[in-house]
């Protein structure tokens, strides 16, 4: 007589296979090429912020303004020092010319003057430092500058962080056996651990060339695509980064 439980079995026929996953998952977190603390070249006073956290900045355009009546003195100082040193070299010349004066008089007025168009030049430079610029396209996600504040070069005092949100990447370390496995340009999937329906693609933009010997991984690196109806990926952000299906794998 035939049991129950036989007749169940039975009817459930051979055991299926368990479904092969889609490609293997590895955790991390997004991140950007570029994001760099600013600071003042030259010591001054802050006499003018121009933007604030949040702020969208393109490459160049001014964070902050030092005090410049100090540095536009110098620039003027060196200008007169400079045309002063030129007269002297034209009228050299001249008497040069009429055989009154010797030619190393002239090649020191010549020096001379050499000199003082280098230190208005300086002057110049220095001058332009006062004024702190984004060194790149981003947004100004840290600010501690404030009017007033007393800056020094050698002290490297932080006052803006930019962050450049392009390109925005994801690494991962792959375990060697997958050497073989990935390419690049490869199209990968990219998922927000927190919010999931922000996924997107992303692709595969380098391979390392050597593999770390003490965990035996090798590291990738891949370029996520973002676009207005994902406003949420952003760097730090935690994902999951899925690699396409392999029959290798």
């Amino acid at each position: 007589m035939t049991t129950p439980l036989l007749l169940i079995l039975l009817a459930m026929g051979p055991g299926s296979p368990k479904s092969v996953p889609a490609g293997t998952m590895y955790p991390s977190h997004l991140m950007v090429d570029q994001e760099v603390t600013v600071t003042s070249r030259i010591t001054g006073v802050i006499e003018t912020i121009h933007v604030e956290r949040g702020a969208s900045v393109s490459r160049g355009q001014p964070l902050a303004t030092l005090d410049l009546r100090e540095f536009a003195q110098d620039v003027q100082q060196a200008k007169e020092d400079m045309e002063l040193k030129k007269a002297e070299l034209e009228r050299a010349r001249t008497l040069s010319a009429g055989g009154i004066s010797s030619k190393a008089d002239l090649d020191e007025k010549r020096a001379r003057h050499a000199v003082a168009v280098a230190a208005w030049e300086k002057a110049k430079a220095i001058r332009d430092y006062a004024v702190i610029r984004a060194p790149f396209p981003g947004m100004v996600t840290e600010k501690s500058a404030r009017v007033g504040q007393k800056v020094v070069d050698v002290q490297n005092i932080p006052l803006f962080k930019i962050t450049a949100f392009e390109p925005l990447l994801a690494r991962i370390y792959l375990p060697e056996k997958e050497l073989l496995n990935v390419r690049r340009n490869e199209a990968v999937e990219v998922t927000p651990v927190s919010f999931p329906e922000a996924r997107t693609t992303g692709t595969i933009e380098f391979i390392s060339p050597t593999v770390d010997a003490a965990s035996g991984t090798f590291q990738v690196l891949i370029r996520v695509r973002r676009d207005s109806g994902r406003r949420v990926l952003r760097p730090g952000l935690a994902v999951q980064v899925r690699l396409p299906a392999d029959p290798n794998r």
